[in-house]
C-alpha cells in the first residue's frame, strides 16, 4: 500500500489501472470503476431508476434489488414473444433501433428474448461490453497486435463469430513456437464446429480432452468448453476468465430466468470471499459496502476501499463502515507523513462530494411591505469552510447605503433596503426582525461554531388566509389553546386553515 501511495494511488481511474496493473483483480476493478464513472455524466439513468456506479445485478434487478433475494419469479415476462433478431412491428417505438448500427447490435449480441433488452445493454456497457461490429473488429484488431490471439478469439466466440475466431488462430508469428501449433489445431477444431447443434459424443471427448491440456491458456480452454457441450455453462464457471467477460456473455445468451439465477448465485459467491472484481456485479451499493468489509477484513487492503468509497460518501450512500475506511486511510497516509497525498485524496474526494451546503437554498422568500425587496438579501459569500473542513455557500448583508458592501452589523427590525421597520409580531408586538441573517453573517466572519442554525423559534410565521402572524415560537404558544389569530377583531380560525 505505501509503494501505492507512492506511485500515485489516488482516484484517478486510469492512473490506478497502471499502478496495479500486476494484480489482475485490482485491474479489472479500476477498469470497470472508469466506466462507471463515465456512464455517470452520460447514460446511467434508465426511466425513473438511477443506476449510476451500480453492478450489473442491480442494473438488471431494478431499484429494489439491494435487499432481496431474487428468484425466476422475479423477473417479468414479455407480453410480445419476438426473438431480438427480427424486430417486430408491435414492439414499442422507443425499443427499436435508431440507426443501422444500433440494428446490427441488436441482431449480434443479444440472444434470447428478453423484457429487459435496455437494461441488459446498459450492463454490457458497464461491463465495457457494449460495442457494435465495427468496434469490436477494432478491439480484436488491437488485441492481435499485441500478440493476443487467444483473447481475440475467445471473444470473437463469445459474440458469435466463429468466423472470425478461426482467423484469428490462423495467425502464425515467425518463430513457428508450439503456442502456435496449439492454435492452429484449435482453428482446424473450430472449423468443424457447428453452432445449435448436438456434437456427437466422439467429438465431445475430443474436445474435452483437448481442453484438460489447455490449463495455462484460459481463453483456448474456455472456446473448448463451449463447443465440447455447445452451451455457456461450464465457461461461466470457469474462474480463470475475468469475471465481467463471464457476466458479458450472460448478458447476451442466458434468457431472464437463467440469468437471474446466475447473478443472484454469483454475487453471494463474491460478497461471501470479498472478491474485489465482484464489484462489477454489486456496484457502490449497499452489497458493495458488504463486499469492501470482507475484503478488507480478509486482505486488509483498506487503502483500495477508502478510494472507492470516496467516490460515493457521503453524496449517494451514508454508510459507517465506508467512513472509517476512510478516516483509517487517512491516518495511514499520516503517519507515514504522507502530507501531500494525504492532501490530494481529500482534495479529489470533495470534487466527487455533492455541493452540500449546511444552509439549504431558499425557496421562499419575504418581501418588504415597501420596497418589495426580498429581507433574505441575496449575496452568496463563497469559500466558507466550517471546522472539518466542508465548503459553504452563505448570505450575508447587504444594503445600498454601504455601496454594495458587506455590512458588519445590520438593525435586525428595518428593511436592510430601504430602513423602513418589518411588520409587528401579534402577539408580542415587537418589530419583525431578521435573526437567520445575523446567524448568516456570523458564518460568514468565520464564527460558524457559534451560529444557531436551529434557531427556527424567531422565524416569520404567518396565517396564508388572514395574512397575521409573528414569531414562530409565540404563534406556537398560542395556538396551543387557541384556534382563532391572536389580533383583535379577526375572525379567522388559522389553526383550522392551516
Amino acid at each position: 500500500m505505501r509503494d501505492r501511495a507512492q506511485a500515485g494511488y489516488l482516484m484517478n481511474c486510469k492512473d490506478n489501472k497502471q499502478i496495479v496493473h500486476g494484480s489482475a483483480k485490482l485491474h479489472e476493478t479500476w477498469l470497470w470503476m472508469e466506466r462507471a464513472v463515465d456512464l455517470t455524466s452520460k447514460s446511467g439513468q434508465f426511466g425513473s431508476m438511477d443506476f449510476n456506479l451500480r453492478g450489473v445485478y442491480h442494473i438488471c434487478m431494478g431499484s429494489g434489488a439491494q435487499g432481496r433475494k431474487a428468484s425466476p419469479s422475479n423477473t417479468p415476462r414479455p407480453n410480445v414473444s419476438s426473438p431480438q433478431k427480427r424486430p417486430s412491428s408491435s414492439r414499442k417505438k422507443d425499443s427499436q433501433p435508431t440507426s443501422p448500427k444500433e440494428m446490427e447490435k441488436q441482431q449480434l449480441y443479444i440472444v434470447p428474448t428478453t423484457s429487459k433488452l435496455e437494461q441488459r445493454k446498459l450492463a454490457l456497457a458497464s461491463c465495457g461490453f457494449d460495442m457494435t461490429k465495427e468496434q469490436l473488429e477494432e478491439v480484436l484488431v488491437g488485441l492481435e497486435s499485441k500478440g493476443e490471439y487467444d483473447k481475440a478469439a475467445a471473444w470473437s466466440i463469445f459474440n458469435g463469430l466463429t468466423e472470425r475466431a478461426i482467423e484469428s488462430l490462423a495467425n502464425i508469428s515467425d518463430q513457428d513456437s508450439d503456442d502456435d501449433h496449439q492454435r492452429k489445431l484449435v482453428s482446424i477444431v473450430l472449423a468443424g464446429y457447428q453452432v445449435n447443434s448436438n456434437p456427437a459424443p466422439t467429438w465431445k471427448r475430443l474436445c474435452e480432452s483437448i481442453s484438460k491440456d489447455m490449463i495455462h491458456r484460459p481463453y483456448l480452454r474456455a472456446i473448448f468448453e463451449h463447443i465440447a457441450s455447445n452451451s455457456w455453462e461450464q465457461v461461466l464457471l470457469y474462474t480463470a476468465l475475468p469475471l465481467r467477460e463471464r457476466i458479458a456473455i450472460a448478458l447476451r445468451f442466458l434468457d431472464d430466468d437463467e440469468l437471474v439465477m446466475f447473478l443472484s448465485r454469483t454475487m453471494d459467491h463474491v460478497i461471501s470471499e470479498g472478491d474485489i472484481e465482484g464489484l462489477v456485479l454489486t456496484g457502490l451499493s449497499t452489497r458493495g459496502m458488504d463486499l469492501l468489509e470482507n475484503m478488507v477484513n480478509r486482505y486488509g487492503d483498506i487503502q483500495t476501499a477508502a478510494l472507492l468509497v470516496g467516490f460515493i460518501v457521503p453524496r449517494r450512500i451514508q454508510d459507517v463502515r465506508a467512513e472509517e475506511w476512510i478516516e483509517s486511510y487517512r491516518l495511514l497516509l499520516n503517519r507515514w507523513q504522507f502530507w501531500h497525498p494525504r492532501a490530494k485524496f481529500d482534495i479529489e474526494r470533495g470534487k466527487y462530494m455533492s455541493a452540500s451546503e449546511d444552509i439549504a437554498s431558499p425557496q421562499v422568500y419575504v418581501r418588504c411591505t415597501y420596497c418589495a425587496q426580498t429581507l433574505g438579501h441575496s449575496l452568496l459569500v463563497q469559500n466558507i469552510r466550517s471546522r472539518d473542513g466542508k465548503r459553504m455557500n452563505v448570505q450575508a448583508n447587504i444594503s445600498p447605503a454601504s455601496g454594495g458592501r458587506i455590512s458588519g452589523k445590520q438593525k435586525a427590525t428595518v428593511c436592510p433596503s430601504c430602513r423602513k421597520p418589518l411588520p409587528r409580531c401579534a402577539l408580542c408586538l415587537l418589530h419583525m426582525g431578521t435573526p437567520i441573517d445575523s446567524i448568516r453573517q456570523a458564518m460568514a466572519s468565520s464564527n460558524a461554531n457559534n451560529a444557531d442554525l436551529s434557531n427556527f423559534d424567531m422565524w416569520f410565521t404567518w396565517c396564508q388566509t388572514c395574512r397575521h402572524g409573528g414569531h414562530a415560537v409565540h404563534m406556537f404558544d398560542w395556538f396551543q389553546k387557541h384556534s382563532s389569530c391572536p389580533v383583535s377583531n379577526c375572525a379567522c380560525q388559522c389553526q383550522i386553515f392551516t
